[in-house]
């Protein structure tokens, strides 16, 4: 491969890279909110979405569901996981706590190649049990 071609291939992988996260994620500074609400999602909602033991139904008031909710597009989150941090956790687990927090990622888009199925969330317990 000449040069020229290996620079257009370059130049079409940076341009593919940067829009791969919303425009507010790259204003200013060019801070990454996508990377920086993977790493609270990674921190607050380890013991939902690890891949073993991993429980998928955080309470809605938990820390893991306020950051769920509190991420700017969840769905970018999804591009932000690393290979080594798809090997220790669930996306299963991570789509059913997106939506059990109230933030779901959107039926049948990909997240890390992973593509989300219709989720249905088990009823909530009876009162007083």
């Amino acid at each position: 491969m000449n040069n020229a071609k290996v620079a257009r291939v370059l130049s079409l992988l940076v341009l593919v890279a940067i829009s791969s996260c919303p425009r507010h994620a790259r204003a200013g500074h060019a801070v990454d909110h996508c990377l920086i609400d993977k790493k609270k999602v990674m921190r607050d909602c380890w013991h939902n979405i690890e891949k073993n033991f991993g429980d998928p139904f955080p309470s809605h008031g938990s820390l893991c569901c306020d950051t769920i909710r509190d991420s700017k597009d969840i769905h970018f989150v999804c591009d932000r996981f690393t290979a080594h941090e798809l090997t220790v956790i669930s996306l299963s687990k991570f789509a059913t706590v997106t939506h059990k927090c109230g933030n779901g990622l959107h039926t049948h888009t990909h997240c890390a190649g992973y593509r989300v199925p219709i989720i249905t969330l088990p009823p909530p317990p009876p009162e007083g049990a």
